[in-house]
């Protein structure tokens, strides 16, 4: 020892904080080897416990299936059974020869009281071209004979057929619009009753109304037409009670110079008589229809626009909201029947997806409010339709569409909120209702049709042959054959050009049983009500299933790690306050927090990942608070302190690598977890409904009604579920004999 040198006892000597460690300090060459020699010799010590391997296999067996299921599955997730399979049902295909862009099927009657189909027609405006398929007689089923062809203005810009009640028996007639002209056909296409010009070419139609009112007491034909400033009137009555007076027609029109038009006008009948509800880029009018009438006969003399009788800005409490866009739509807004004569509501939607009700008489509001459904988020609301029970809402939802039924008097979704059902793709036809049958027949925009109960449930869902629909699916009513009426029909363009017919009184024999089907597809596993193949839905659900247990499970004990490590290392305030937030979120409820959490924020399979995540560390940060306590106690802690290691570095560096076994051993058992909690909140309905998960099959098989009927609907994915979270819980098992010794000896 030399003059002037000190000795310090550096064991003694505690390092200060350098502050958080660089990355390459962190994962140096050295921190790496140190790793990889864990799991190889982890391995070794794994292997040889039988149950771990069992685990280990069924996990992979299952990854294998979430990576090749493409090449694994015998179809895809979207798959449907053709109709052939899961309908059974009295049917026609006519193949159409010329190729343009046919319209949707319109079903013909006859002059008669009774709903007959006598006829199918297709038409196309580029082609200037109209085809009538007369309808046949045959006695065991519907025949569909060649067609005959009619010439139209070629690219006229509308085109409805109406059947017109009257005295003796019922006359239909074609209206057409070409450019600025209105057309009105006789109902054999041929002959031209009358022609009108307009005065100026519409842009907005209304819906096409066909009734009655106490103030005209006969039946009557109404149609306005508009553009930006003009409204114009059709109004056609038929003749008397006793045939004395024959069909008249009136026509009207006014200007509106202080506002633009934005939307479709609407024809509403009502008790005191019938006004027109323009939509205008300031407010909403009202304007009455004056009907003049002899004193003694009572003869209709003339129908017109008459005055104003309301407008209202678009403010609701204050606030302004801007309507739907309404120009490519059929209703906009729509009256809800409040009487066997009228209309006393008038619905209108928003942008920001509120329904609003308007009184008929003053256009005072009734009520509003936003569209609720249950488990339903992003809603967009598209379309409103009639209905005998209840206003029907149409729109999407994230990636699906949505149908809904609403009550006129309250605005909330009917029947307990429960009268709507989600589609894969967005409905592109009017819900029809059909009184026989107590059915709604509808189609979506990825050619598939949809067979609803009263209530809105889905009863039947198939695509139509040929690679689906291509046109929306038209209801055609009756078809009159062999003396007697057959039945509801309802008619498609399929995608191959072909014009398929069947009828709504079939039988669905969905959900399948495993077999091969008259299609010649065979499902292993059968179907489910819609459908689906089941093996397929349970090979690419297992995707979403891991995909959600493993990124739940990860970020769980990422932050039960972090907070387990910190709160182990600096005792005093900063553990205290951590585990007094740890014992906070154990004493949480957590299925009651899962439930709400859906509900507030939606039920998709991130945000289900999330709050497993955030209700499954704090059992995880216990765990590695206890071990990171005996750990910094260790020699190799001493040793590295007095080297001269920060506090950053003890924890990440030298402490964090040997509390990675309990966190793998808890990254599994929070797995196995996360999967059975994803499956009970799809089976209670908070699931989400873009995905195919095994929760959400057995969500719909429970809605459904199939639960004890569908066995190979219920096993598939409650083996699987089983299987999974059993096979992770068994590695956990076998981990937490290598990272405990004393468990290997026994």
């Amino acid at each position: 020892m030399t003059e002037g040198t000190t000795w310090t006892d550096s064991s003694k000597k505690k390092a200060k904080p350098k502050g958080l460690p660089k990355a390459d300090e962190i994962f140096s060459d050295s921190t790496l080897r140190k790793l990889m020699k864990g799991p190889v010799r982890t391995w070794k010590l794994y292997r040889s416990s039988k149950t771990g391997l069992a685990g280990f296999g069924i996990v992979l067996g299952f990854l294998i299936m979430a990576v090749f299921a493409p090449f694994i599955s015998p179809y895809s997730a979207e798959f449907r059974a053709p109709a052939e399979d899961v309908f059974y049902a009295n049917n026609v295909e006519i193949g159409i020869t010329e190729q343009y862009n046919w319209s949707a099927p319109i079903g013909l009657l006859a002059d008669t009281r009774e709903e007959q189909l006598i006829g199918l027609m297709v038409h196309s405006a580029d082609a200037g071209k109209a085809l009538i398929y007369p309808v046949g007689t045959g006695v065991q089923e519907i025949e569909i004979q060649d067609p005959t062809t009619y010439t139209l203005p070629v690219g006229f810009d509308y085109i409805e057929y109406v059947h017109f009640p009257r005295v003796a028996g019922e006359t239909s007639y074609f209206l057409i619009l070409d450019g600025r002209t209105v057309f009105e056909y006789a109902s054999n296409l041929i002959d031209l009753n009358v022609e009108w010009d307009v005065g100026f070419e519409p842009k907005f139609i209304s819906n096409l109304w066909n009734a009655y009112t106490l103030a005209l007491r006969e039946s009557r034909l109404a149609l306005v037409m508009a553009d930006e400033h003009n409204v114009w009137l059709y109004d056609k009555v038929p003749r008397d009670a006793l045939g004395l007076y024959p069909v008249r027609t009136f026509t009207d029109s006014i200007t509106i110079n202080d506002a633009t038009i934005i939307g479709n006008p609407l024809v509403v009948d009502g008790d005191s008589g019938s006004v027109v509800i323009v939509p205008t880029s300031s407010d909403l009018r009202a304007y009455r229809i004056d009907v003049e009438k002899t004193l003694l006969t009572d003869k209709v003399q003339n129908i017109q626009l008459g005055a104003q009788m309301w407008r209202k800005n678009y403010t609701l409490n204050g606030n302004a909201f801007t309507p739907i866009d309404s120009k490519n739509m059929i209703t906009f807004p729509y009256a809800q029947g409040g009487d066997a004569f009228g209309q006393t509501v008038i619905l209108l939607a928003t942008t920001d997806d509120n329904l609003i009700a308007y009184q008929r008489e003053t256009g005072e509001i009734a009520w509003s409010g936003p569209l609720i459904m249950p488990g339903v988020a992003n809603i967009q609301i598209s379309n409103l339709y009639p209905s005998p029970a209840a206003v029907i809402v149409t729109g999407k939802a994230e990636s699906r569409g949505f149908i809904a039924g609403v009550d006129a008097e309250t605005g909330s979704v009917r029947y307990n909120r429960t009268m709507f059902s989600l589609t894969e793709g967005y409905i592109n036809s009017p819900p029809q209702y059909v009184s026989g049958l107590g059915t709604f027949v509808y189609s979506s925009d990825r050619g598939i049709i949809y067979l609803s109960d009263g209530l809105l449930g889905i009863n039947a869902t198939f695509a139509a042959p040929s690679g689906g629909a291509l046109t929306p699916v038209s209801f055609l009513g009756n078809i009159y054959i062999a003396s007697s009426v057959t039945g509801n029909y309802f008619s498609v363009i399929t995608k191959d050009n072909t014009l398929y017919t069947a009828t709504l009184s079939g039988v669905n024999k969905a959900p399948l049983p495993p077999g091969k089907y008259p299609s010649g597809n065979r499902y292993i596993l059968g179907t489910d009500y819609e459908g689906h193949d089941i093996l397929a839905w349970v090979i690419y659900g297992t995707r979403s299933e891991l995909m959600v247990g493993i990124t739940a499970a990860f970020v769980a004990v990422l932050i039960g790690t972090v907070v387990g490590l910190v709160a182990g290392f600096y005792p005093g305030i900063i553990d205290t306050l951590l585990m007094r937030a740890t014992d906070v979120m154990l004493s949480l409820p957590g299925l009651v927090i899962l439930l709400l959490f859906a509900a507030v924020f939606g039920p998709s399979l991130i945000n289900i990942m999330i709050i497993i995540a955030i209700l499954s560390w704090a059992g995880i940060a216990r765990v590695i608070r206890s071990v990171t306590l005996s750990l910094k106690e260790r020699a190799f802690v001493d040793a590295a302190i007095i080297a001269g290691a920060s506090e950053s570095r003890l924890i990440f560096r030298h402490i964090a690598p040997n509390v990675l076994p309990y966190t793998f051993l808890y990254m599994t058992f929070t797995i196995s977890g996360a999967i059975v909690t994803e499956a009970i909140l799809a089976f209670l309905g908070f699931g989400d409904v873009n995905h195919v998960t095994w929760g959400m099959m057995l969500q719909f098989l429970q809605i459904s009604g199939h639960s004890l009927t569908a066995w190979w609907w219920l096993l598939p994915p409650g083996i699987c579920i089983t299987l999974l979270s059993l096979s992770f819980y068994l590695i956990g098992r076998a981990f937490d004999e290598v990272v405990n010794p004393r468990l290997r000896k026994r």
